[in-house]
């Protein structure tokens, strides 16, 4: 599990030194980096840097004259032979402290920040063992406050991208796995004393609530809000939350209001833009701000618009969001782990609710307690940094988990976890359906008592079921709360046309999303005929898959995107968009002020039936 690592919110409001570009690589597949190569020792291995001492000094390996990856970016698209590859790849970059005339005064500390690194990471400076960090898709940060004397310094991080079956994600995704250190690298500069955490968000009650976490000796925390003609010192209770008494402009899809905020805690400053918005569910309804919202929204995984690689950075996020709004949408799901922190800035922006989720996938060892452990530090890393984002609406605990009480136990306990990190915001699960013979779905799994929104990823006309029949399928639960359908579709290669009973070509994609659509809008519980509160049909574009094999057609991608690998569009594409484009113009929104259920109340009891539901492995 995690050592020597800390969170770290606000990261890109705070005085840092970039340490992206081209680091010099050693690739690993052995293992043998850090225990020595021939001396079984680690007196010389690849963290130490070392170089030879005297001519007859043996040293096996050199990082000046290694190859190089550029920072951020994963190794398997940069260079052929690290494709497929799953192991260990030393990075080293070479940093210099500053002068004595430009160290910092007062002093203050200094952290190496790390956006993402896949999967599992150590951290080392000039020889050193600072940190271990276990999971792929979260930010750390790493002190290394008095080590970075005036001079050159080593810094290496050790990257190692096996899936293992006790990690989360495991031994099995619909996704590449894809190695390094994927999002940038920063040298973060804070005083002695910094507001580690800072955080403002609305209750569903509609109170501005918040809170901080001080890192050093206390000091009086301020908070300004200008355009609220707010300038107060907070006070905090014994765990450092706090509420104001404020009615700001509420943030809104679509209308994104957001106020310049400023903190401040003895000589740390933070300036940030958030926005105030209520969610809740009222029944089978989800409301924001007051009204009924269905949501229409699309399934997003973190790979480039271009290129097949890990997206990262501003630009990516705005190109997959330029795309997203062409289709219509109100909402993304952010699939299948934590994105980019631009990804969640650029909805807030641009008034885009989304759904931000936990790695925790198929074949997770539910029953180990350290997998668990990992599992709250994942869950940790994804809210502490994103629970100010006021288009965050969702934390999503897991995708296609199969129930059993190992299962239950081990979401149920992260569902606590995020209500105690974040009550403001909905709590779910993608749950996996299989077929059944009823074309009157009851979806009745246990984790339905426990989240506020059954989310359901469901394929029927594509692995299951007859076209002819979708239309007419309906769609219920015991728990009386809303349904959205997080996966939906099938696959086609862009440009491959035939007639729409053809499998693969981009006609019979359209067909399962006309009569998916049309069932969709027969469910809608905004319109009084079901639970069917919003949907995020599978996926944006076309993605790497290594799973995913079929010679002229997938070709190592998955096929269920609305537009190829390319950015290229699907006559699916514009069969989503028309339907979108007919509910907005619609205005289907109606007040949401009376309240079905009190939010706080206790969740429905367990049911111990799970119909209609398969083993994963039927699932692809």
């Amino acid at each position: 599990m995690n050592s020597g690592t800390v969170t770290m919110s606000n990261v890109l409001q705070r005085q840092r030194i970039s340490l992206d570009g081209d680091w010099n690589v050693i690739v690993d597949p052995y293992e043998m980096g850090y225990v020595g190569i021939l001396e079984q020792r680690n007196d010389r291995g690849f963290f130490r840097d070392h170089k030879p001492r005297h001519p007859g000094d043996r040293v096996e390996y050199d990082f000046d004259a290694s190859p190089t990856l550029r920072v951020p970016g994963d190794w398997n698209t940069q260079h052929e032979r690290l494709h497929y590859y799953e192991g260990t790849v030393w990075y080293r970059r070479i940093i210099e402290g500053p002068p004595e005339e430009q160290q910092r005064n007062p002093p203050g500390r200094v952290f190496v920040h790390v956006g993402a690194a896949n999967h599992t990471s150590r951290v080392f400076l000039d020889g050193q063992e600072l940190a271990t960090h276990v999971g792929g898709f979260g930010p750390f940060a790493v002190e290394v406050t008095g080590r970075l004397s005036p001079g050159a310094h080593s810094l290496v991080v050790q990257v190692d991208n096996r899936r293992e079956k006790d990690r989360i994600p495991a031994m099995r995704s619909d996704w590449w796995n894809f190695g390094g250190l994927t999002r940038s690298i920063d040298l973060v500069f804070v005083p002695d004393t910094f507001l580690r955490h800072a955080w403002l968000t609305m209750s569903p009650d509609g109170r501005v609530v918040g809170g901080v976490e001080i890192d050093g000796p206390t000091a009086p925390v301020r908070l300004r809000i200008p355009e609220l003609d707010l300038d107060t010192a907070v006070e905090l209770d014994a765990k450092g939350r706090f509420e104001l008494d404020l009615e700001p402009e509420r943030w809104h899809p679509g209308a994104p209001r957001l106020y310049d905020v400023h903190w401040s805690c003895g000589d740390d400053r933070i300036d940030d833009r958030v926005g105030f918005r209520t969610v809740e569910t009222v029944g089978e309804r989800i409301v924001i701000n007051g009204e009924t919202t269905f949501l229409r929204g699309i399934s997003m995984h973190a790979e480039a618009l271009s290129g097949g690689r890990r997206s990262h950075g501003p630009d990516d996020a705005a190109a997959l969001f330029d795309l997203a709004e062409e289709l219509g949408v109100n909402f993304v799901r952010l699939a299948h782990y934590q994105h980019d922190e631009h990804m969640v800035r650029e909805a807030d922006r641009r008034g885009i609710l989304t759904w931000c989720e936990l790695p925790v996938y198929w074949g997770i060892a539910f029953d180990q307690p350290h997998v668990l452990e990992n599992a709250h530090e994942q869950l940790d890393e994804l809210i502490t940094r994103d629970r100010c984002r006021a288009s965050t609406i969702f934390w999503s605990m897991a995708n296609e988990t199969m129930p059993s009480p190992e299962r239950n136990a081990f979401l149920a306990s992260l569902a606590e976890r995020a209500r105690e990190l974040d009550g403001t915001r909905l709590v779910s699960a993608a749950l996996l359906t299989l077929p059944t013979a009823d074309r009157d779905h009851l979806v009745d799994d246990p984790l339905g008592a426990i989240v506020d929104v059954v989310a359901i990823n469901q394929y029927l006309g594509w692995y299951y079921g007859e076209r002819a029949l979708i239309p007419s399928t309906t769609w219920s639960t015991p728990f009386g709360k809303p349904v959205i359908f997080t996966e939906m579709g099938g696959g086609a290669k862009y440009a491959n046309h035939g007639d729409d009973g053809q499998i693969w070509t981009e006609e019979f994609q359209a067909a399962i999303y006309e009569a998916q659509l049309a069932m969709v809008d027969a469910n809608r519980a905004d319109a009084g005929r079901g639970p069917v509160a919003g949907l995020s049909p599978w996926i944006l574009k076309d993605f790497r898959a290594p799973v995913r094999v079929l010679p002229g057609i997938q070709d190592g991608y998955n096929r269920k995107g609305l537009v190829s690998e390319e950015g290229e569009k699907k006559l699916a594409f514009d069969v989503l968009r028309s339907y979108y484009d007919e509910i907005e113009h619609a205005g289907r929104t109606t007040p949401g002020h009376d309240r079905d259920r009190d939010p706080d109340s206790d969740p429905a009891p367990e049911h111990d039936q799970h119909a209609g539901h398969g083993s994963e492995d039927d699932h692809r």
